[in-house]
Order: structure tokens, then C-alpha cells, then sequence
């Protein structure tokens, strides 16, 4: 049996991670593996994001929306042809029709990877563990281009600012997280934020 896509992203610490996240990241390459999670997430959009959040849905990045406790379903994916780790997120905005945000997370190297937006566009960041918590650290934006990666940071931190989050384990099958954008042209200022809480609701092995 195949290790897990994020054990030789985590490396020597994949055995550190506490149950909770080593489901979370269980998915091996080349299956059909599927993990899925339920919780509750809130969004909050500075100014900017605000305005332009029907496009940022249009083009299938981030949310077209924001909202307190907003009931979100995500499932986690491996793909039978390739090693990549798909988050397919379902959020039920009251009054909206559900809307689905799917992405794809393709690591580079060491702890290194980028995901991918239905756009191409890319998030670039490095995955650590320390004191419990799982960490996302900015490494700059990319635009999927006929198989290449074209660094964008030049147009795209100005814009979104530079990225962080954070996981946390709160029992055996839950986990909190968190994650912002901001800085760019504004300063420290807000871009786009969420946080909650999710729990381990189904764990299906492809063999």
C-alpha cells in the first residue's frame, strides 16, 4: 500500500501529526481515495474582495460570498492517474444556491505546493508542523501555463496580499483551521479570511 500524498510533504514530522490530521491528509496518489469533513466555516471579505467576489466565484477562486457559520462539506480526492490531492468544497449560503469551489494541490518539492484554481492560477506555499499546528506559509502566486508554472506575484500579491493558515486538531476526528489573505497595496489590511471548525465524517479507501 502506498504512503500518503502529504507524507513526503510533511516528511519526518507526517508521524508527529496527530490523528485528527493524518485523516485529514490521508489520501495516497493514484487511487480514489475519499476523506470527507463537515463543518461550519466564517468568511469575512475586506472592501476590495467584497466588490469583486461574484468574479473571484465566476472564475471558481475563493467564495462568492462571505457569511457567519456558512455550512461547508468538503471532500478530499485522489485522482487514479495522478498524485494530486483535490479539495472539493461545498458551501450553503442561505438564500444561494450551493455553491462548489474545487481545487487541486500538486506538490512541488520537499514541503513545497502549489494549488491550483479552476482559473490555473496558483498558491504557492510551504507546509510545516510545529507546536500541534499545521502550517501554511506564503511563497508567492503562479499561473498554470501550457504545463508551466509562470510566477504572477507581481499582479496577484498587490491584488490578494500574501496568504497564511493554520490547522489545529480538537479530538480524534476534528480539527479547526483558519486561513487569511491581506497585506498587497493595503497595508496589513484584510483581503479575504475564514475559520472554523470540521469533523471526519467519512473515510473511503480505494483498496
Amino acid at each position: 500500500m502506498s504512503a500518503p500524498i502529504f507524507a513526503s510533504v510533511f516528511g519526518a514530522a507526517w508521524t508527529d501529526l496527530p490523528p485528527a490530521l493524518r485523516k485529514h491528509y490521508a489520501n495516497r496518489p493514484f487511487t480514489r481515495d475519499r476523506v470527507t469533513v463537515t463543518g461550519r466555516l466564517d468568511i469575512r471579505m475586506g472592501w476590495l474582495m467584497r466588490r469583486i467576489a461574484p468574479l473571484m466565484g465566476a472564475l471558481g477562486m475563493l467564495t462568492p460570498a462571505d457569511g457567519a457559520a456558512v455550512p461547508c462539506t468538503v471532500q478530499f480526492l485522489s485522482e487514479a492517474d495522478s498524485a494530486a490531492f483535490i479539495f472539493e468544497r461545498r458551501f450553503l449560503f442561505p438564500g444561494r444556491k450551493p455553491y462548489v469551489f474545487r481545487s487541486r494541490l500538486v506538490r512541488k518539492r520537499g514541503s513545497r505546493v502549489v494549488e491550483y484554481m479552476a482559473c490555473g492560477v496558483g498558491w504557492d506555499c510551504e507546509y510545516s508542523f510545529a507546536d500541534g499546528e499545521v502550517r501554511l506559509r506564503h511563497r508567492g502566486y503562479v499561473w498554470r501555463w501550457f504545463g508551466a508554472d509562470l510566477p504572477i506575484g507581481w499582479l496577484a500579491t498587490p491584488l490578494l496580499g500574501r496568504g497564511e493558515a493554520v490547522e489545529r486538531a480538537t479530538g480524534e476526528d476534528a480539527f479547526a483551521m483558519s486561513m487569511r489573505l491581506g497585506g498587497g497595496l493595503f497595508g496589513d489590511a484584510l483581503t479575504y479570511a475564514y475559520a472554523g471548525r470540521f469533523t471526519v465524517t467519512e473515510m473511503a479507501a480505494d483498496g
